[in-house]
């Protein structure tokens, strides 16, 4: 068990020097309110996926909302919440703002696209490398979710995306 704890640790600290802190390109640092919106009826925001529930043949994501900051927002907002840190920015170049631990609760569109960057592939440690934001089917998610022997997924931040009050994509956000 050491020695894949250990694999998986050099695999994480090797993934991070050589990639960018967001594995999602086009993802921006999300304000305070933890929200950005989008299309008309539509809105984009980072939270905790709490948990899953299913309810009359539909899923739903119960989540978190928080603010998620990276490169210099992440440091400004960093040096503003931790003034005697001692350190010059925010550790891993990202921060996360979670004041408000209030849920909410979203139904799943039942063909919502789903991207992974880090999960339990196959039942190994070594399945479980970094595949920037690899498409996997919502049930595959579901599954995955509630597994916790070699990867928690419910420690990482998703950026959602609402349409229409339904949750039309889901991107998991990587963490060193």
């Amino acid at each position: 068990l050491g020695i894949a704890v250990a694999v998986l640790g050099m695999i994480v600290i090797a993934t991070y020097v050589l990639t960018p802190a967001n594995a999602e390109e086009n993802a921006t640092a999300n304000p305070a309110a933890a929200k950005q919106v989008q299309a008309n009826n539509s809105e984009m925001f980072t939270a905790y996926v709490d948990d899953l529930q299913q309810e009359n043949g539909k899923l739903y994501l119960v989540v978190d909302k928080i603010g998620w900051y990276q490169g210099e927002e992440a440091d400004k907002v960093f040096e503003q919440r931790n003034p005697n840190s001692g350190l010059d920015g925010a550790p891993d170049g990202y921060y996360i703002v979670n004041d408000n631990e209030e849920q909410e609760k979203f139904e799943v569109s039942a063909d919502a696209e789903v991207l992974m960057q880090l999960y339990d592939r196959d039942g190994t440690i070594q399945g479980a490398d970094i595949q920037w934001n690899e498409p996997i089917e919502l049930s595959t998610f579901e599954t995955l979710y509630d597994k916790k022997d070699i990867l928690d997924l419910t420690v990482f931040p998703y950026h959602l995306t609402v349409q229409d009050g339904k949750v039309v994509k889901i991107v998991q956000q990587y963490i060193p």
